[in-house]
């Protein structure tokens, strides 16, 4: 993992040169938490300025052969860029940036008050790869605005749970809505595997689709899989966590 973080890093600077202000690491790789062969790099990159077209272009090309180069981190790479004004503004303004991330192609998108979950992150466990510490870049972010944001993204997973179409997405839904409920009831950010652990004594009538879930994620976590998560259960399940997270 430090291999492809620091040619990620090195190819960054190749396209963006002084336009990189800081590469920042976290979620797992920093937490204590990463699977080898199995988790996601989660990274930030900040620029002085909003990604140009031309950085754009340039940046969706280097990822390309970051992935043919290195096919063992295929789709397992995400990385925000965007502007430094566009952190320190993103509870007051919408502001354009750029993304890539697992199951999803490099495309632009816009930073609001939604990134507060992975802002919190960085400013929690993050490290950086290049650039001043986090504080130094990042607002402070309190547990109770953590709280308010996930509640408000909860909303959006029924409507991914009923069109999840590719292979695993629904285990990651299910792992995804455990840590929901792990920092609403607890206000901790911990890895979604060790909150589907916790959720599954939280929430015993799911206890089976969470450890199915467990186990098309996480093949050595001990877990024996039944079946692959349903989708009209993890709907329930979705269900409850909402109810649950709304209530507290």
């Amino acid at each position: 993992m430090t291999e492809l973080a620091d040619q990620l890093l090195l190819a960054q600077r190749q396209v963006l040169g002084d336009q990189l202000l800081g590469l920042y690491l976290f979620g797992s790789a920093t937490t204590g938490a990463f699977e080898s062969g199995i988790s996601d790099v989660d990274t930030v990159a900040v620029l002085v300025d909003e990604p140009s077209d031309t950085e754009i272009a340039a940046l969706a090309v280097m990822h390309e052969h970051l992935a043919r180069d290195r096919p063992d981190w295929a789709d397992r790479v995400e990385v925000d860029y965007l502007s430094a004004d566009a952190i320190a503004q993103f509870r007051s303004k919408s502001r354009p940036a750029a993304r890539i991330s697992p199951g999803e192609p490099f495309h632009r998108i816009q930073i609001d008050r939604r990134w507060i979950t992975d802002w919190y992150q960085v400013l929690k466990n993050g490290i950086a790869l290049y650039g001043p510490p986090p504080d130094e870049v990042f607002p402070p972010i309190t547990t109770s605005e953590l709280v308010d944001a996930v509640r408000a993204q909860l909303g959006d997973w029924p409507e991914r749970i009923s069109n999840a179409s590719r292979p695993g997405q629904l285990a990651y839904a299910v792992l995804t809505l455990c840590r929901a409920l792990r920092i609403c009831s607890t206000g901790d950010s911990v890895s979604k595997k060790d909150a589907a652990v916790w959720a599954r004594t939280e929430m015993p009538k799911f206890r089976r689709v969470i450890e199915d879930a467990l186990a098309v994620r996480y093949p050595d976590a001990g877990m024996t899989r039944q079946s692959q998560p349903n989708r009209p259960d993890v709907l329930r399940l979705c269900q409850v966590v909402i109810e649950r997270c709304t209530e507290r």
